[in-house]
């Protein structure tokens, strides 16, 4: 009988008040791709900290390779070739690829243990190729992109001649021919005999490169199942415990007048020659590959990036957004994607994260209403079924399809009519993904105007009545809802064609 690689057995955690895992089985075989998925606090990272050595189960047993282990720390979990590269990269920005690949286990020469930083970089350098890269290992991680970073992050695990890597949401930074590149990268570790855990909110991505998959309810296990004897509805309603029903095409809303218009917008080397209006009661999404522009267009519409050139109109008059504040007081809000350090205050509670950006107008005389405070947030609470204890409930401790909610809210508080949604359901489980639709679709029922930037193709194409791409930094064509297709916008997002 086949030894497992790993082998999970009746894992339970308890946290005070709560049981975060009970009885949990999880077991992946030398080169296994095993998808581990459920909603937010079904368990997984939970499980999977206790495999990292960051948390010890109550009780269980781990058994690597058919040998059992008490993984007591993350140092005893490297040791025991175990390697776990989070969507959060854990990167130094200011420390070239090989110092990072090899940080922590760093290669010495002579007695005096000086660095040998040119074997460093060679052997980064080897990994690296090994992984179908060829980027100069002395370039700092600051001057390379994301899908790069995650690239060493990999080169990091197997430097540390890693038999079991945990993926952690790895497509979430990734355009879809990066994801393409990650997906050959599995292969090549699988015929390694690397074990993989992959963590994914994208269901669709498990039956292109998982063996297996766990699925995780309540901190318990509900099925584990050969991934092609599986198909996305069943794992919905393993992972929710219900059938979630959503609808597959936008629903169809007559769009308004004008609203906003951008007329040859540039800024050096970033953007050129901008051109495009949004309508009330649209969604309009800008899709791209990483790094063709569409945060940057999203920054000068809230004045968060001053153009070189071109000009903004608002209803038709000219305007000038120096600041976000200027955006902000011309009814444009902006989600962007990065929610726990940009949208959020993690220490802050609910309440005081919802009235945030316009307090002024819960204040007299500079003293802060917060029972007109209070009120307001609750209104929050319950139109967009917020699942929280109260309004002073920290954002920290929500899940992230709860944050975003929470960030939505402070955008409706300020009574914005035009909303940037930046990848509005990044990291958010399948239950809380069909809730920001339906959230989305009832906002432009209400007038509202949503421009989304997203790099999930099926999303794009679910939810815009436009979709507009971008190569760098150009807009390359329009395509509408009916005529759009995933291969129509891979062809203008790489700068095949430009479709006027």
């Amino acid at each position: 009988m086949k030894i497992p690689l790993l082998e999970m057995k009746n894992i339970t955690k308890r946290f005070p008040g709560v049981v975060a895992l009970e009885n949990v089985n999880l077991s992946v075989e030398a080169g296994e791709c095993h998808a581990l998925v459920g909603e937010n606090g079904a368990g997984k990272s939970t499980l999977m900290k206790i495999l990292s050595g960051a948390y010890q189960p109550d009780s269980g047993s781990i058994k690597i390779g058919g040998n059992t282990q008490n993984i007591d720390s993350p140092i005893k979990s490297n040791h025991l070739g175990i390697s776990m590269i989070y969507q959060e990269l854990n990167l130094v920005p200011e420390m070239t690829i090989a110092e990072n690949i090899f940080l922590g286990h760093e290669l010495i020469r002579g007695p005096f243990g000086l660095l040998d930083q040119t074997l460093m970089e060679k052997q980064s350098e080897n990994l690296l190729a090994s992984l179908g890269q060829n980027f100069n290992p002395r370039l700092l991680i600051k001057e390379i992109g994301l899908a790069q970073q995650q690239m060493v992050e990999i080169a990091k695990a197997l430097s540390r001649q890693s038999r079991i890597i945990i993926m952690d949401e790895p497509s979430a930074i990734l355009s879809e021919v990066e994801l393409t590149e990650l997906f050959q990268l599995i292969r090549r570790l699988k015929e390694r005999d690397v074990g993989i855990v992959y963590i994914s909110h994208r269901l669709e991505e498990l039956f292109k490169v998982c063996d297996r998959t766990t699925i995780l309810r309540d901190g318990k296990n509900v099925i584990t199942k050969e991934t092609l004897q599986l198909n996305q509805d069943e794992i919905i309603r393993c992972m929710v415990g219900r059938t979630v029903t959503s609808r597959d095409q936008l629903i169809s809303i007559d769009r308004g007048p004008e609203v906003l218009r951008l007329v040859d917008i540039g800024k050096k080397d970033k953007l050129f020659e901008i051109n495009f209006s949004l309508f009330k009661g649209e969604i309009v999404s800008l899709a791209g590959l990483v790094g063709s522009g569409r945060t940057e267009v999203a920054e000068v519409i809230f004045g968060a990036s001053i153009p070189d050139e071109g000009q903004i109109f608002l209803d038709g008059n000219s305007i000038h957004l120096k600041s976000p504040r200027d955006a902000i007081n011309h009814g444009i809000g902006f989600l962007t994607e990065d929610r726990k350090s940009k949208g959020l205050i993690l220490g802050m509670n609910i309440r005081e994260n919802t009235t945030l950006s316009k307090l002024i107008s819960l204040s007299k005389f500079g003293v802060i209403n917060r029972n007109l405070e209070k009120e307001n947030t609750k209104k929050f609470l319950e139109s967009l079924s917020i699942k929280a204890l109260s309004t002073e409930e920290k954002v920290g401790n929500l899940s992230g399809g709860t944050q975003q909610k929470v960030v939505l809210s402070k955008w409706l508080f300020t009574r914005s009519r035009i909303l940037i949604f930046d990848e509005p359901t990044r990291g958010i489980d399948v239950g809380a993904k069909v809730e920001i639709y339906q959230l989305m679709e009832e906002l432009v029922k209400q007038g509202i105007t949503i421009l989304m930037i997203s790099s999930d193709l099926s999303e794009v194409l679910r939810m815009s009545n436009r979709i507009l791409v971008m190569n760098a930094g150009r807009i390359m064509g329009e395509i509408k809802h009916h005529d759009a297709s995933q291969g129509k916008i891979l062809e203008l997002a790489m700068g095949f064609k430009k479709k006027t």
